[in-house]
């Protein structure tokens, strides 16, 4: 009876934590979908200095969020591929499609969170502080800024597409 009960026991754990990874890396992706596919062309109508507006404020909302949000991603994703996964070992994770494909993600996860903390952050930031004309017009700094982050979130989402695409594939053993 232990035996059973301990079995159902970790099969919950399984699933609460399946659940909370998939949850929010769908918030993390969904994200970037997001601002590349309706907010971004939406924006791009408007003046340089609306754009940093909106702009400044999805930032100051999202940053903080995702500082937790990833790292949750990968702590999760790390247990549900080796504690409650396949990967027991160095030869699983190195000799079978399915450890070098949980690699891979894990991986381009990780590189994909940094590239936003490291290039698009800062991005933001420099396009916060660019100057406006005495007018309060756009100035060519800002235009500038504003475009760099516009292209920045639109490279973060090859990373995505990777990530998905290993997570497509994991599901089927490969």
């Amino acid at each position: 009876m232990r035996t059973a009960e301990y079995r159902l026991r970790m099969e919950f754990v399984v699933v609460v934590v399946q659940w909370l990874h998939v949850l929010l890396g769908i918030l993390w992706f969904g994200n970037a979908l997001t601002l590349d596919v309706i907010v971004i062309p939406a924006i791009n109508r408007l003046p340089i200095v609306a754009q940093r507006e909106i702009s400044s404020h999805i930032g100051s909302r999202a940053t903080p969020i995702f500082h937790v949000v990833v790292p949750l991603i990968i702590v999760l994703g790390f247990i549900r591929g080796t504690f409650l996964g396949p990967i027991k070992s160095v030869d699983v994770l190195l000799a079978s499609a399915y450890g070098l494909t949980w690699l891979t993600a894990l991986g381009v996860t990780i590189v994909t969170y940094l590239f936003g903390l490291f290039v698009i952050v800062p991005a933001l930031r420099r396009m916060d502080r660019a100057p406006l004309n005495p007018d309060g017009s756009a100035t060519a700094e800002l235009a500038s800024a504003t475009d760099r982050v516009k292209r920045l979130v639109g490279l973060e989402l090859l990373g995505f597409l990777v990530i998905f695409t290993c997570m497509i594939l994991m599901r089927f053993g490969l």
